[in-house]
């Protein structure tokens, strides 16, 4: 019975019926009968109060309900969209960041520094990299395309199914770098070394190889079609040269 029905009623009425249950805390438990009070000015009051203790009691329900679904499921979500596109931040400090698909087309970043920085899935497309270190990092599926990259170091660095074409690598080192699928198609490879790295299904057609080591890399199914040059014995150190017309 609602309580818009019980105030139809004569007071007496209601009296009678209340009669019948014991005393219970109201305030504590809307849903309990109600106590019979002792006129009916109290009468009205306290069916005032239940009324408005189930009112605070349904909307702490809506409240705890609009929480839970609001919670977080558990599962990790990928951090939100970083956007660089053509920024300046020549010899800046990216160590050890997360910054996966973000977004560096363009950027001009000589020296910058990403050692051991989570970059999967982020865009370098026609960024200005060189010199810059990206050793130790993570940059499956990264897009290096157009990008210029001479002198660049990707020692040990995660570059599975990375994209290099058309991109720039003279004399940049990719000692140790697991580059499975990679893509350097009409890459300019001039004097880059690949010692040790692990090429496995990549993609070398049409690019130029001219004096760039292999030595101990896996290239197993690697595709060298079309790509021309003399590879060269490894290298042991990269010292950019000044006034090198090799490396303008």
């Amino acid at each position: 019975m609602s309580i818009t029905h019980v105030l139809h009623f004569p007071s007496s009425t209601i009296r009678c019926f209340l009669c019948q249950f014991p005393m219970a805390a109201i305030e504590e438990n809307p849903l309990q009968p109600l106590p019979p009070p002792n006129t009916f000015k109290e009468d009205r009051a306290l069916l005032i109060r239940t009324h408005r203790n189930w009112r605070r009691s349904q909307h702490a329900e809506l409240t705890k309900n609009a929480k839970s679904e609001e919670a977080p499921s558990g599962h990790a979500s990928l951090p939100e969209f970083e956007d660089f596109f053509q920024v300046d931040l020549r010899g800046a400090d990216f160590r050890h960041q997360d910054l996966r698909n973000a977004n560096f087309q363009e950027a001009y970043l000589p020296g910058a520094n990403f050692e051991g920085t989570d970059l999967r899935g982020a865009n370098f497309h026609g960024a200005n990299l060189r010199s810059v270190r990206f050793t130790h990092a993570q940059l499956a599926w990264t897009n290096f395309s157009q990008a210029d990259l001479i002198w660049a170091d990707f020692q040990q660095a995660d570059l599975q199914g990375a994209d290099f074409e058309n991109a720039t690598l003279r004399g940049t080192a990719f000692v140790r770098a697991q580059i499975r699928g990679g893509n350097f198609f009409s890459t300019d490879c001039s004097w880059a070394d690949f010692r040790e790295a692990d090429l496995n299904e990549s993609d070398f057609q049409q690019a130029n190889l001219n004096g760039t080591t292999f030595l101990n890399a896996n290239t197993a199914s690697a595709n060298f079609q079309g790509s021309y040059g003399q590879n060269e014995p490894p290298v042991i150190d990269f010292p950019s040269p000044p006034d090198d017309q090799l490396f303008p």
